[in-house]
């Protein structure tokens, strides 16, 4: 039987997996300011200032042990400064990769589950989740741009630019990947690295740092006898060994397949990592998206001017910063986009109006400002903080690291509570419809429940949230979902439909 699992996909396939993570929370035991770079003590490369796809970080002189991406090996901080991680409300979704100073690229499969740009961040720099990394960076999304034509159903133009809320600068630890000039074709057999925090095997654990392996690109033909026609587009490529073994897997979605040129002396992307039937199988060969059947696009969408871009929730939110003279002022420019969207047929009448609902639907979508201001910071606050703080000492002890941070999570906490979005609920509307609850079948404990991501509408607005559910009838009534089912069905047990697939 396939299981899908986590959120949303590495890989996926219409009837086969995903590769996604959705289950990794990143714990960091000190606590330097989010947004900069730490440091180094270690020897490194500069990367040259506008230069891309140059490794800034050289091998330790140590012995790397060896691991599974499947079957590749542990690689080291800095070794692939474009590698980011993209992170959902605090929680590890997918890999991405750095192709400018403000944008990451990555799958469109991974925002199935949440669009809103301001429940999602990207980590760069980063290499061990169970830490802050030197020179880890923190930042959030402004904008999500899924390609138009992306086929949820097929992967079919698997592809998403993200826009940062912030430009970042060049680093050891952080430098863009060069993109291909035009859609040259690798020759069959070229070496090629794929890299990611995925699972070491099929329904395996997740890696806690950076895995690299090395595999070859696949003729076409080839891809389309291993995997079938009617699921491989041309849109799409695939990579690895038909005897198995060496393979992306769950949690690297999104993550980037780059190659070597040795002509320019870079390396450059060639591939996202899409989908795949199995991890590692004999036969079932990893599946990429085609970057350089997209470089028009990407270039496109990266040298837009804000007046042709769609409003974020970032300047929605900050409208609530401005007087009510410029706060009408400052929502009219913003909502001149959707005149752009206007049939040509239109009449001026109907054209303002069916923009001002559009801009209107935007506004909503990304919430009250207050609540949604408060939970970007909370979640930025949270990337930030260990897990598990340590305890309040007994009696007062100088704070030597950071100070009053106790204190402040406690009011974060009571904060956090208070102002649950949920509240801002009417009661008539308050009522959750479940669409989708992915279930990891490897995660099973000592009471019966299992890790799982669980999609619903609360009040008619889309929710994801991550949980333990149970599969079992005595477990079920155990578990948050269970438990507010009934809540909110007066008391009448609600069935949560389990999709199963190959992952997720």
């Amino acid at each position: 039987m396939w299981i899908l699992r986590d959120v949303i996909p590495k890989r996926t396939a219409p009837a086969f997996g995903l590769r996604n993570m959705g289950t990794h929370l990143k714990h960091i035991p000190i606590c330097p300011p989010c947004g900069i770079f730490l440091p180094s003590n270690h020897l490194f490369l500069l990367p040259l200032p506008g230069l891309c796809g140059h490794r800034g970080v050289s091998a330790p002189n140590t012995t790397v042990p060896k691991g599974k991406i499947v079957g590749g090996n542990k690689s080291w901080p800095g070794a692939w400064p474009w590698l980011v991680s993209v992170w959902l409300n605090g929680e590890l979704m997918c890999g991405g990769v750095l192709v400018g100073d403000a944008w990451v690229l990555t799958a469109a499969h991974c925002f199935t589950g949440s669009r809103n740009e301001l429940a999602w961040s990207v980590v760069l720099g980063d290499y061990d989740l169970t830490k802050l990394d030197e020179g880890e960076r923190i930042v959030p999304v402004s904008r999500i741009l899924s390609h138009p034509k992306f086929n949820p159903k097929t992967f079919h133009n698997d592809m998403a630019l993200l826009e940062l809320s912030s430009p970042v600068s060049p680093s050891p630890w952080v430098t863009p990947v060069c993109l291909p000039e035009h859609p040259t074709e690798l020759d069959t057999g070229t070496l090629c690295y794929i890299i990611g925090w995925g699972s070491l095997y099929e329904d395996g654990p997740a890696a806690d740092v950076v895995m690299e392996a090395r595999v070859p690109i696949l003729a076409q033909d080839t891809c389309r006898s291993a995997l079938g026609s009617q699921l491989f587009t041309s849109a799409m490529f695939c990579a690895g060994y038909l005897s198995g073994g060496i393979d992306s897997c769950q949690g690297d979605s999104g993550g980037p397949l780059t190659c070597w040129d040795p002509a320019s002396e870079r390396y450059k992307l060639y591939g996202i990592t899409s989908w795949g039937d199995g991890c590692g199988e004999r036969g079932k060969p990893g599946v990429y998206t085609r970057v350089a059947a997209f470089t028009d696009w990407i270039q496109q969408q990266m040298e837009k001017s804000p007046s042709s871009r769609e409003p974020t929730c970032f300047e929605m939110l900050a409208l609530a910063e401005l007087s009510p003279e410029k706060q009408q002022a400052e929502l009219s420019h913003l909502c001149a986009f959707y005149t752009q969207l206007c049939s040509p047929s239109a009449s001026p009448a109907a054209c303002t109006h069916a923009a001002d609902e559009k801009c209107k639907a935007k506004r909503q979508q990304c919430g009250n400002p207050p609540v949604k201001m408060l939970s970007r910071c909370l979640l930025l606050v949270s990337l930030c903080m260990p897990i598990h703080p340590p305890a309040l000492p007994s009696a007062p002890a100088p704070e030597s690291r950071c100070p009053g941070l106790n204190a402040s999570a406690q009011q974060v906490s009571s904060v956090r509570e208070l102002y649950r979005w949920i509240l801002q609920v009417p009661e008539s509307d308050l009522a959750m419809i479940f669409q989708e609850v992915l279930v990891d079948l490897a995660s099973k404990n000592a009471k019966g429940l299992y890790q799982a991501r669980v999609r619903a509408t609360v009040g008619h607005k889309g929710t994801t949230f991550a949980g333990l559910i149970g599969l079992e009838n005595d477990s079920l009534y155990r578990s948050m979902p269970g438990l507010i089912a009934l809540a909110l069905e007066n008391g009448e047990p609600l069935g949560l439909p389990v999709k199963t697939g190959s992952k997720g």
